[in-house]
Formats: C-alpha cells, structure tokens, sequence
C-alpha cells in the first residue's frame, strides 16, 4: 500500500487553494446573525415567547409547591418512584423522548425544567459504565484468546 501526502496548496483533484480560505472568518460573522438567528432573536423578544417563559416558570413553583406540602413519607415514596425510574429507564440507554414515557408524561413532559440535563447527566454516567464494562470484557476475550 502507497501512501502519499501532498501539500494543501498544490494542485490535486480538490483545487489548489488551502480548505481554510473558504472558512468565514469570525470577524466577517460576528455580529451579523443570518435569518435564522433573525427569526430567533425575534422570537425570543415576542409576548408569545415571554408568555411561555412566564407559564413555565408559574408550573414549576406550582409543582415545588405542591411537593413540599406533601407529608415527609410521601416526599420519599416520590423521590425513589421518579429516582428507580429515571435510573431504570437510563442505564437502558433511552432518549428524553424515553424518558418522559417512562415517567409518564410524554409529550407534555418536554416542558419539565431541567429534565434534559438530568438525562443528559445520567445518560453519561450510564454510556460511560457500559463502554468500561465493555472493554473489560474485550481484555478479557482478547486475553483469553492469547492464552
């Protein structure tokens, strides 16, 4: 097998020019969003938008609310109920969308503060112990292999 390497600003089949020439450079788009960004900012200005972020943020006190007047046996049965699932459903390794099916409450779950960074933590955790759990079990294969 031949192996060659040529210079970025030689002539081949891609051109002659280097690949970072066609890169903006940040100066050119700092500051000047496209349309979509447009449409973003847009959005994230509208009275649609802070009516949202008024209802969510009323949801999640309602709910801190309603969980604290429940009597301390309750709060417990709660907390291991939603702490089994979650953990049951992410070690599976499902997605938020699986998630909130598994809790329960798919599709308006998707507006439950902070439900993606708790999957995305224990989606880590899990992902992390089964590529650990796999290359030991890869070592192992390959040692008993060799023996």
């Amino acid at each position: 097998m031949v192996t060659s390497f040529i210079k970025m600003t030689e002539p081949n089949e891609f051109g002659a020019e280097p690949a970072a020439q066609y890169v903006p450079k940040p100066s050119a788009v700092a500051g000047k969003p496209n349309d979509f960004g447009k449409a973003l900012q847009e959005w994230w200005d509208s009275d649609a938008c802070k009516q949202l972020q008024k209802e969510t943020e009323e949801a999640k006190q309602r709910a801190v609310g309603k969980y604290f007047m429940l009597s301390e046996e309750d709060k417990l049965d709660m907390v291991q109920a939603i702490c089994y699932i979650m953990c049951k459903a992410e070690e599976k390794g499902t997605s938020h969308r699986g998630l909130q099916d598994a809790l329960g409450i798919y599709p308006t779950g998707f507006w439950v503060d902070h439900l993606m960074d708790v999957h995305n933590a224990l989606w880590s955790y899990y992902h992390d112990q089964k590529r650990e759990k796999d290359l030991k079990d890869d070592l192992d294969t390959l040692d008993n292999f060799v023996k």
